[in-house]
């Protein structure tokens, strides 16, 4: 039987959450001294990622093999020699930076392909492809679980992408071909089914005008051209397995 929390936690606890909970005062060292905790035993090996450290006073902590990426601070930070950080992961996000890093965070957060698509929408509008967004995207590309989701970021990547870009991208791109063309081929061990999954790749290549996917979809055309189909790619067409590969191959060419 499950056992209230005024059960599991001792007055003083209880009494410390309560502080907390009506305090107005947003600064990390000052909600950690109305909880009561200890700075220099309690941070120590812990998942601290994503917090708002801005004009904090870190004197004393030790974060001791703890994770602190994506937490925000400010030149009100204060941070010394007497701060430990030593084994801990960070990667800190400049107060100036959060609005961008949110919008990141709700791409990373989206549930599916069009929630995706209308953030990126959203990114692009407010910060535009500067390179931190370029970047952005190409790491959130080759980290992608699925082909679909790869294809999201490339309607929205520039259509050459630098040489480091272009390497990682083609990495993940004929991983996930693979991994989805597997799939595919694994449900109903037909060669239509794939023949099917190819036309709809090449179907969703073809929507990002002036980006990534769309030059993908423009060598795919070329490798049709060259193998004297009779194909025209926007309306019914035959493509191959090794058709897509060879596409996905020639990304930053």
């Amino acid at each position: 039987m499950m056992r209230l929390i005024e059960d599991i936690l001792t007055p003083a606890e209880l009494e410390a959450i309560e502080l907390v909970s009506r305090s107005e005062t947003p600064r990390f060292d000052r909600l950690v001294e109305l909880s009561g905790l200890d700075p220099a035993q309690d941070f120590t090996y812990s998942d601290l990622r994503r917090l708002n450290l801005c004009g904090a006073d870190l004197r004393g902590f030790d974060f001791t093999g703890s994770d602190l990426r994506m937490c925000a601070r400010n030149d009100r930070t204060i941070i010394d020699a007497s701060t430990i950080l030593t084994d801990t992961k960070t990667n800190w996000i400049e107060l100036e930076a959060l609005p961008i890093v949110m919008k990141m965070q709700e791409v990373e957060a989206a549930s599916g392909s069009d929630r995706r698509i209308a953030v990126l929408n959203e990114l692009i509008a407010e910060f535009g492809k500067s390179a931190h967004v370029v970047t952005y995207m190409v790491s959130a590309a080759s980290k992608a679980e699925s082909l679909d989701e790869f294809i999201d970021f490339a309607l929205f990547l520039p259509s050459i992408p630098s040489e480091e870009h272009a390497q990682m991208l083609k990495v993940a791109a004929e991983k996930l071909l693979k991994k989805r063309l597997s799939r595919s081929r694994s449900r109903t061990r037909r060669d239509t089914t794939m023949v099917f999954a190819l036309e709809a790749i090449a179907a969703r290549l073809r929507e990002g005008e002036g980006t990534l996917a769309a030059k993908i979809f423009g060598y795919l055309a070329e490798i049709a051209d060259t193998k004297n189909q009779s194909v025209q790619l926007g309306g019914t067409y035959n493509i191959e397995r090794a058709d897509l590969e060879r596409a996905f191959a020639r990304i930053g060419q």
